[in-house]
Order: structure tokens, then C-alpha cells, then sequence
């Protein structure tokens, strides 16, 4: 407890209490009583959830924190520990050595950790193994933890850097693999607990849907309350799975851009005002069901979704070369103990596939004089991946700053190789989740679809001898008195409202997707296509169905 309270800048337990919990708490009771004084007319629930919203928050935001600083720790420590071991390789000293770790923002909570680190061992004359060490115990990651508790005492003994960080890859990485299909192990229990809410909100689903019939409730309200819960609870999952599932994109954010995105970004913005064209006007004409419709509209997305898919395969297929690569140009560097342009010259004449490209690209910008860095800023940028992006910053930093280009390169390709193996894995579970949650869609759409024809069979059913009843005199009254009169039900509107609620769930599972398999954002409609127009077929196919399974009596839906 105390860990997490001190991961959101509060020193003590009592300082929490005072300047977070008090304010939530008391902020949370007065808009409980306002809201139970002043908006009555709000759901009888609403002043307890805002209630259990503060509650909920004062306990869960200091862990929430330590787990989002954590897994912000383990998205880039296998980079962190790949620098530290290229760099040694200058013979450089241990403030230079965590200047440079400081200043490496792509580190993002590391390189605050260092810069602390960097701070209290010069500014306070505390000495880096002293601080480490004392750093080391407010670390949210256990494997960050262990590293600098071992650092400080190689620090003590006197250790090479060299020696010490270059030796420390495997230990590092071994502990990263660990952690990582830890939290592959996650995504399987994510699965389990999607399918588990969607199953039992279906259900729920199914029960609400049969309400009007027995307590002459109006089915708007109860799937305009089911319609709110359906986003929140979508909400809070995508929340989950960004919280506790550490990232690792496929694609890079730079600016420069391979064809590959550059053909896919102008495909979404041409495609994208096509489908609010189609949406507009198939909600004008009206001729077909709204999820039809909306399916329809959706469609040229799809070639959207396609061409980001095939970007991803070439991404994968770049990144399986670049090991082969590395290998080459340090060995180039140390064979012929010149600089980059003649390795790069002398590499030319080589087949290294789908980055031949890339290499006589990078060669010429050199060649003719183009700023170093700037140079292989292209080159990362062409090849599309976040991998190669960091891992080439790396490579070229280290050789340009005169490290060993032998056990740079050994280093580089031996930790890069590692992580698309465990990349792999993850792949293979992101492929079991996407077969869950389509068929998870599938089986809630559906359930909906079959309640909402049993609402309808039994409306009309009941409708009918309701008005049979009327005409018996005092035997309607009787039956007037018993049993509450049948709402009509509109299922123009029902069918809308469930609509959305299909909509709004295919775009929360196709997000999820993303995030576990850290593709290219683009594919996402690629699965949000598919997705829709499985719960319009459903829509269409349910219906039909039951009118054929239950005859005459089933009302238009």
C-alpha cells in the first residue's frame, strides 16, 4: 500500500488520506445527498453509483497508477537494458552512463527512474550504488528492482561497466520473458472474463426483454438502461485491457511513413466520407433494417482494414530481417574497420530481401552528404516498425559514439530476435481472443435477437387475449384488476436501440483486438466490418426464423 501511495507523489499514508481521500470522499456524500434532495427524477440507483464511483476511485487510483507505471517500466526495459550494454562498450563512466540514460526519453518511466537516480548521487553526494539501491525499493517492477539491488553491487566491487551490463542482458531478459507471458496469461483471463460478462449482459438481456410482459414496463426504458450499461461496461474492459496488458506496437508513430501506410492513410480518407455518405443516405431512403443499413455503409472500410493487414504481414517480414542485417553491417564495420558509408557500400552487393530497399536508401542518403541521424530516421521510418525505429536508434548511437561494432551488433540482434519470439506468442493468443470475441458477439446478438421475437410472440398472444377478455364485461375487469396491461411494443425502435448496442460492442471488441496484438490502428475496421455485418445477418436471419418456427403469430419485428 505504501508503494502504490508513494508511485502518485505522496509521501505518507497520512498525507493520502488528507489531501485525496478526504476531498473524493467528501466531494462523492455531497452529490449523494444533492442528487437525492434536488434530481429525483434520476434512477433510484444513480446517487449510489456516484457514491461507489468515490469510494471505488480512493482505493483503486493509487494501485491503478503503480500498475500503469509498471507495465510503462516493461514496455521499454528490454530497450533500457540493450542501451546500457551497447554503451558500455565506449568505456565510458557511470555519470556519463546515466546522463545518457536520463536523457533517453523513448525509456519513458526508466528514464525518470535514472534521472532521480542521477540527481541524489551527484546532487546530494549520496554515491550511484547508495542510490540505486535506495531507488531499487520504490521501483513498481520487480525486475527493474532486482537489476539495480545487482548494479549497486558491481558498483561497490568495483566492476567494469562493460563486463557487469554485458553479462546482465540475459539475467534481464530472461526475468522480461517472464514477466511477459506473465502477462500473456492475462489476456487468456481477460478472454475467460469477457465471455463470462458478455453471456451473463445477454442473458440479462434476454430477462429484461420479457419485463414489459409481466410488470408493464415500458421495453425502451429497460433497453435504454441496457444500452447505457452495454457502453460502460465495454468501457471498462478496454480500460482493463490498457491498464493491465503492457503494449508492443507492430507499427512506428513517426512521421515518416513506409507506401504501405502512406497507401492505407489515403484509403481511410477517401473511404471514410463514402461511409457517412452511405450511412446518411440509407437512413434517408429507410428501405432496409439499421444494422443492414449500417453494414452497407461500412463496407468500403473494409479495404481499408485489408491494406493495413497486409502492412502488418510486411512489417512482420522486415522485422525477421533486421537481425540478419545487424549482423551484417557490424560485421562489415569490424572486418573492414571503416565507417558506416564503405559497410554499408561493401553490403549492397547482398540479398537481404524485403530490406534491400531500405539499405541502398540509406547507403545513398549517407553517400551524398544527408545528416547521419537523419539518414537512418528514413530508414526506420520506411520500414514501418516500432522495433526497428528503436532498435536502429540504438545500433546507431552506439557506433557512431565508437562502440565495439562486434558486440554492439551481437548484443542487438541476439535481444532483438528474443523479443519476435515472444511477439509470436503473443500473436497466436491475440488470434484465439479474436475467434472468442466473434464468437462471443455472435452468441449476444443472437440471444437478443431470439428474446426480442419471444417478446413479440408473447404480446401478441397476450394482447389478443386481453381483448377477448374485455369483451366478457365483468370478467375484464377482473383480468384489468390482476394482471397490468401490455405495453405496446415498438420494435422499429427496439430494433434500433439494439442496433447501436451491437455497433457500439463490435467496436469495443475489435479495439481489444488491437491493443493485445498491437497492430496497425487501420486494421481495426477490418474486424469492425465483419463484426457488423454479423449481427446484421443475425438481424435479418433471427427474425425470419422464428416467424418461420412460430407461424402466424409472431408480430413483425
Amino acid at each position: 500500500m505504501e508503494k502504490a501511495i508513494n508511485s502518485i507523489g505522496f509521501g505518507t499514508i497520512e498525507e493520502y488520506l488528507l489531501k485525496l481521500v478526504l476531498p473524493i470522499l467528501t466531494i462523492s456524500v455531497g452529490m449523494y445527498f444533492f442528487m437525492l434532495i434536488f434530481l429525483r427524477d434520476l434512477p433510484f440507483f444513480a446517487p449510489y453509483l456516484v457514491l461507489l464511483f468515490g469510494v471505488t476511485f480512493v482505493f483503486a487510483y493509487p494501485y491503478v497508477v503503480l500498475e500503469k507505471k509498471k507495465n510503462m517500466i516493461h514496455e521499454s526495459i528490454h530497450l533500457f537494458i540493450t542501451y546500457m550494454g551497447t554503451i558500455s562498450t565506449l568505456h565510458i563512466s557511470r555519470k556519463v552512463l546515466f546522463q545518457k540514460l536520463s536523457q533517453k526519453k523513448d525509456f519513458k518511466e526508466i528514464s525518470k527512474i535514472t534521472e532521480k537516480i542521477l540527481y541524489f548521487a551527484k546532487g546530494w553526494n549520496l554515491g550511484f550504488a547508495k542510490t540505486c539501491r535506495k531507488i531499487a525499493r520504490l521501483s513498481p517492477s520487480k525486475i527493474l528492482e532486482d537489476f539495480f539491488d545487482r548494479f549497486a553491487a558491481a558498483l561497490d566491487f568495483g566492476e567494469e561497466l562493460e563486463e557487469f551490463l554485458v553479462g546482465e542482458q540475459d539475467s534481464v531478459l530472461d526475468d522480461f520473458e517472464t514477466t511477459y507471458k506473465k502477462s500473456l496469461e492475462n489476456i487468456k483471463t481477460f478472454q475467460e472474463v469477457f465471455l463470462s460478462l458478455t453471456v451473463a449482459f445477454a442473458f440479462g438481456m434476454a430477462t429484461s426483454l420479457l419485463l414489459p410482459l409481466i410488470m408493464g414496463t415500458s421495453i425502451i426504458t429497460l433497453i435504454k438502461y441496457a444500452l447505457l450499461g452495454m457502453l460502460m461496461l465495454d468501457a471498462l474492459l478496454i480500460l482493463t485491457v490498457k491498464t493491465f496488458v503492457p503494449s508492443d506496437s507492430i507499427c512506428h508513430n513517426l512521421s515518416i511513413k513506409d507506401e504501405g501506410m502512406k497507401k492505407t492513410e489515403r484509403m481511410f480518407y477517401i473511404f471514410t466520407p463514402l461511409s457517412c455518405v452511405l450511412i446518411v443516405m440509407s437512413i434517408l431512403i429507410d428501405r432496409l433494417p439499421f444494422l443492414v443499413n449500417v453494414a452497407i455503409a461500412l463496407t468500403p472500410m473494409m479495404v481499408v482494414g485489408v491494406l493495413a493487414g497486409i502492412e502488418e504481414s510486411e512489417i512482420f517480414r522486415r522485422d525477421n530481417a533486421f537481425t540478419v542485417f545487424v549482423r551484417a553491417f557490424t560485421g562489415a564495420m569490424s572486418v573492414m574497420r571503416g565507417g558506416v558509408v564503405p559497410a554499408l557500400s561493401s553490403l549492397r552487393v547482398h540479398n537481404f530481401g524485403v530490406l534491400n530497399r531500405l539499405v541502398v536508401n540509406v547507403y545513398r542518403r549517407l553517400k551524398l552528404g544527408s545528416e547521419r541521424f537523419k539518414g537512418w530516421l528514413h530508414f526506420a521510418g520506411e520500414s514501418g516498425s516500432n522495433m526497428i525505429n528503436y532498435f536502429s536508434k540504438i545500433l546507431i548511437e552506439s557506433i557512431y559514439m565508437g562502440g565495439k561494432p562486434d558486440a554492439v551488433g551481437k548484443i542487438i540482434s541476439k535481444n532483438f530476435s528474443r523479443l519476435l519470439s515472444l511477439r509470436k506468442m503473443r500473436l497466436q493468443l491475440a488470434s484465439g481472443l479474436r475467434g472468442a470475441l466473434y464468437g462471443a458477439l455472435v452468441g449476444f446478438v443472437a440471444t437478443i435477437y431470439i428474446a426480442a421475437a419471444i417478446t413479440g410472440l408473447l404480446a401478441g398472444m397476450f394482447g389478443s387475449a386481453f381483448e377477448s377478455a374485455k369483451l366478457e364485461g365483468s370478467i375484464g375487469s377482473i383480468v384489468n384488476s390482476i394482471v397490468p396491461p401490455i405495453p405496446d411494443v415498438n420494435f422499429t425502435l427496439v430494433n434500433l436501440y439494439i442496433g447501436i448496442m451491437v455497433i457500439s460492442h463490435a467496436i469495443s471488441s475489435a479495439w481489444i483486438i488491437k491493443i493485445v496484438d498491437g497492430g496497425y490502428i487501420y486494421a481495426i475496421f477490418y474486424d469492425i466490418v465483419f463484426m457488423v455485418w454479423l449481427g446484421a445477418i443475425l438481424s435479418v436471419g433471427v427474425p425470419f426464423l422464428s416467424k418461420y418456427l412460430f407461424g402466424s403469430m409472431m408480430l413483425p419485428a
